[in-house]
């Protein structure tokens, strides 16, 4: 009777410690936006063609429970307001503020960012 038990045992352990990931955390559908999203992408590009392009940064975070993406500025002599979209590329209208955006994380900086984050 040993000799069957500690094998079984053994499988069970084996068979209870796999995690298999057959499909990965995805946002708005893709593993990654930035790339992924075509808008979100070109949006990427145009930021980092400006003129003071070290200080505009995208983010990603939740509003309202839906995952939003922001584009947002360090810099420290101007004037910015807070742009956010959907998975769709729209526009999220309403009265908000940076910080009503829960989970924010930095998805894209420029190479030569002045921007810096916690």
């Amino acid at each position: 009777m040993k000799k069957l038990f500690y094998p079984f045992i053994f499988s069970l352990l084996i068979l209870f410690s796999c995690n298999e990931t057959d499909n990965p955390d995805t946002i708005c559908g893709v593993t990654d936006p930035l790339n992924d999203l075509p808008w979100l992408k070109t949006l990427q590009q145009g930021l980092a063609s400006e003129e003071m392009s070290e200080y505009n940064y995208i983010g990603q975070a939740s509003y309202e429970g839906e995952t939003v993406f922001y584009l947002a500025s360090c810099c420290p002599n101007c004037n910015w307001q807070l742009v956010s979209y959907d998975c769709s590329g729209d526009t999220i209208e309403g009265d908000y503020a940076l910080e009503d955006l829960e989970g924010k994380k930095v998805i894209w900086k420029s190479e030569d960012s002045e921007c810096v984050f916690d």
